[in-house]
């Protein structure tokens, strides 16, 4: 039996749902542009994934994260395949690990609407970084400082990349921390002008950014009439050459063709005794 689509269509938690429904054994090959990921499958439930040098558990809620992509299903037989999954203790079975599936991919979407990453910069709230309580079920909320990235404060907690997620998002959600704009941060495209040049940009137009973008454009026409005065003038000295060059040409000719042909009847007359030659 083969199965085929695309994820958009047929989402991550559904395609394991429909081949656990059919008790397959074989692999689910996944494609998300250059990414790959491929899981094996027993008896409809997944007992090995690869993905990104990431196996097990965690490399299959990362599949959860997958919103588009094409899959295809083989049937066949598994003798010798890696397992590194299992469901056969309560803590673990199919059905929770759908669930938490399905968790982690809401956590991460709510973080993706805030715009948080390891990037970004959190701090606690007074009234809960001095709670042990509440600190004691928060690992890690009291390194939330409002100074160092999220990447930094928890960096030495090994969390996976979901523990990561869900820590975060729960602490966004129930107010234990809010994030923090860095003073004095500088974007990759923002640039320091001297005051002199902010006022005479303000001259031209009060909003900074339309008087910056017109002139820009100014300069792109100035450069556009320089060209072509740089190329005029380049033309104008090659036509004044020329005309020269003819010119000097036609007089040198002038000038050979009367040593070559005097003119008149003086040219080898001799002057008559007594008279004088005029």
């Amino acid at each position: 039996m083969q199965l085929s689509g695309e994820l958009s269509k047929v989402s991550f938690p559904n395609l394991l749902q429909l081949v656990r429904s059919g008790g397959l054994t074989g692999k689910i090959s996944l494609s998300q542009g250059a990414r790959v990921a491929v899981i094996v499958i027993e008896r409809g439930q997944p007992v090995h994934v690869e993905m990104e040098g990431i196996t097990g558990l965690e490399a299959l809620y990362e599949l959860f994260l997958w919103q588009s992509g094409t899959f295809g299903f083989t049937e066949g037989e598994i003798e010798g395949s890696t397992r590194t999954i299992s469901f056969n203790t309560p803590e673990q079975t199919f059905d929770r690990m759908i669930k938490e599936g399905l968790n982690y991919a809401d956590d991460k979407h709510y973080l993706d609407s805030l715009g948080v990453s390891s990037r970004t910069i959190l701090r606690s709230h007074a009234s809960t970084a001095n709670s042990p309580a509440t600190l004691m079920i928060n690992p890690g909320l009291e390194r939330l400082d409002g100074v160092r990235t999220l990447a930094d404060a928890l960096a030495n907690l090994n969390f996976s990349r979901r523990d990561f997620v869900h820590t975060v998002s729960v602490w966004l959600s129930e107010g234990l921390a809010e994030m923090v704009t860095p003073v004095n941060q500088v974007k990759e495209n923002q640039v320091t002008l001297p005051d002199w040049v902010v006022a005479r940009l303000r001259q031209d137009h009060p909003d900074l950014s339309h008087a910056i973008v017109d002139m820009v454009i100014w300069v792109d026409r100035v450069k556009c009439w320089m060209y072509q005065a740089d190329a005029d003038f380049e033309r104008v000295l090659g036509d004044i050459g020329s005309a020269d060059d003819n010119q000097n040409s036609g007089a040198l000719a002038g000038r050979q063709q009367n040593q070559a042909s005097p003119s008149g009847d003086f040219g080898n007359s001799v002057a008559p005794p007594g008279q004088d030659f005029i």
